[in-house]
């Protein structure tokens, strides 16, 4: 009986996934067709959906603006659309918005509601992946926008900030070196302000390898504060 149970489940979670695929696909073509932009023109791969209500749902969408020997540039469309007709709602959209060489673009993340950043408006994240393959020196980052909602417009307030890093050295046999950053974000919340400013710890790691190894021979933290000026977040120490 139990495995009954358990197949009946496996099939319908697959159904389930499949029409949540379908759904996806046929939103982002209604999409596409109100920008009035073709899907071959588009970083197929790097189109993402994320639902954020019964009839809402966040479409990132990277199109080719130029493409070259081992580099492309993208412009960037990021919509609040109607989940039944791909209707846009709210909309930011930036030329030449991303770059991508030696440094590729490894994954792109949809974050609702990443950080309280004001008491009046939603918050939208987008997180870029970057990852270099040079052997004797790699490289991976995540890089953060922030934008909040306010009618039509989806306005950008914090533009490619490093939440994580990781830089090595290595000798391409057998010892390495790396230097990582993790960060974390608080709001420093105060009723006083539309919008709040920043806490941002950053948590540095330095480890070496030897031999397939790996030892933390560091750790420290540094404190920086985002700071809300002039419409935007300006990083100060």
């Amino acid at each position: 009986m139990k495995n009954t149970l358990n197949i009946i489940f496996l099939i319908l979670s697959s159904l389930a996934f499949g029409q949540e695929k379908y759904d996806n696909e046929k939103l982002i073509e209604n999409t596409l067709k109100y920008l009035n932009i073709k899907k071959d023109n588009c970083f197929s791969k790097f189109i993402k959906t994320k639902k954020i209500t019964e009839s809402e749902s966040i479409i990132l969408i990277p199109v080719f603006a130029e493409k070259g020997n081992g580099y492309i540039t993208l412009n960037g469309y990021i919509l609040i659309v109607n989940n039944k007709n791909g209707k846009i709602k709210s909309h930011f959209s930036e030329k030449e918005s991303w770059f991508s060489d030696a440094v590729r673009i490894d994954n792109i993340q949809i974050i609702y509601k990443p950080y309280q950043i004001s008491k009046d408006y939603e918050t939208i994240g987008v997180v870029i992946d970057y990852y270099g393959s040079i052997r004797a020196n790699p490289y991976s980052s995540k890089e953060l926008s922030l934008f909040y909602r306010k009618g039509k417009k989806l306005i950008r307030v914090l533009k490619d900030y490093s939440i994580y890093s990781s830089n090595g050295e290595t000798n391409g046999m057998n010892s390495a070196e790396f230097i990582e950053h993790k960060k974390t974000i608080e709001p420093i919340i105060n009723s006083q302000t539309k919008f709040f400013n920043l806490k941002v710890i950053d948590s540095i790691i330095k480890t070496e390898s030897k031999n397939g190894e790996q030892t933390k021979i560091k750790k420290s933290n540094k404190v920086e504060q985002l700071k809300f000026m002039n419409g935007k977040y300006k990083n100060v120490l």
